[in-house]
């Protein structure tokens, strides 16, 4: 029988896997929006709550995404680096200079005490200078290029999310409890779609992926502030699903906008088609059929 970190190994890798080959596709088949939403979700999360909560009391999960909702602000600027030099710089060092940052700010969110109004100050900060920042990449038509895609791809990208997401969860083991909520949030599937979309779809498109996600991030923000108020009075299971379904409804909101909008969108452009003057008929003396 595998034992708990095993498993708890195995399901993170498989989630993070399943959802960055999924977030990728979508963003080359229906756009970006779509894979970012995806990818914004605690796939990978999600699990590591599961197997934290078969192995610590509702107190402990309390604790623990608390730390998590500060290193949610870390993620954001993660994903604020990614789309800054996704364009500008070679992939490689897109992704390094992401995760350089990550740790850097991590371990500086790490040497402070924080409170829980102290810490959603800051997610509110980092996300309104995050949004101002990426305030003029917008989803547009474009899907990304084409690319012929063998039959081996689709098993690699998970083969390689799924090996990268192993090392570290078996890496974090040794933390301590200390750090468990901030490496329950690490950027894996994040950092597996950047390897995965960057040199596939190229950096401008990557960036545009990236920005639809992180304007999904507030979703999971809240999700984490909803468990660490829950957990001690619901207890770990209902804590969770609280947590999960305020996801669900923030992501449903999302949703609903983008529709709007496209909704809207086509409506204006079928009547500035309708009302636009013909070439040659608002002339008087021509007559109109």
């Amino acid at each position: 029988m595998l034992s708990p970190f095993v498993l708890v190994v195995l399901l993170r890798a498989a989630a993070a896997a399943a959802v960055v080959v999924s977030a990728s596709v979508l963003a080359e088949a229906a756009g970006p929006f779509w894979g970012g939403l995806i990818v914004s979700l605690p796939i990978s999360a999600g699990p590591a709550y599961v197997m934290l909560g078969l192995q610590h009391d509702a107190a402990f999960i309390a604790a623990s995404a608390l730390g998590s909702l500060a290193a949610n602000a870390v993620s954001i600027l993660y994903m604020l680096a990614i789309i800054i030099l996704a364009p500008r710089v070679r992939w490689p060092c897109a992704v390094l200079g992401a995760l350089g940052l990550w740790f850097a700010v991590a371990w500086l969110i790490g040497q402070t005490r924080w409170t829980l109004s102290s810490i959603c100050l800051l997610n509110i900060a980092v996300f309104a200078v995050a949004l101002l920042v990426t305030r003029r990449v917008q989803p547009s038509g474009t899907t990304g290029k084409s690319s012929r895609r063998t039959w081996l791809d689709l098993p690699m990208r998970a083969l390689l999310v799924g090996s990268l997401t192993a090392t570290v969860v078996t890496s974090s083991r040794w933390l301590g409890p200390s750090l468990t909520g901030m490496a329950a949030v690490f950027p894996i599937a994040l950092t597996g779609l950047a390897l995965v979309v960057l040199p596939d779809l190229g950096g401008a498109v990557s960036a545009v992926l990236f920005a639809c996600a992180l304007r999904a991030m507030p979703g999971f923000g809240i999700a984490l502030l909803v468990l660490h108020l829950t957990a001690g009075r619901l207890g770990t299971w209902l804590g969770l699903l609280t947590a999960i379904l305020s996801q669900l409804a923030y992501s449903a909101v999302l949703l609903l906008a983008h529709w709007r909008r496209a909704t809207f969108g086509a409506a204006a452009m079928h009547e500035v088609r309708v009302t636009m003057p013909v070439r040659g008929l608002d002339r008087p003396g021509v007559a109109r059929n």
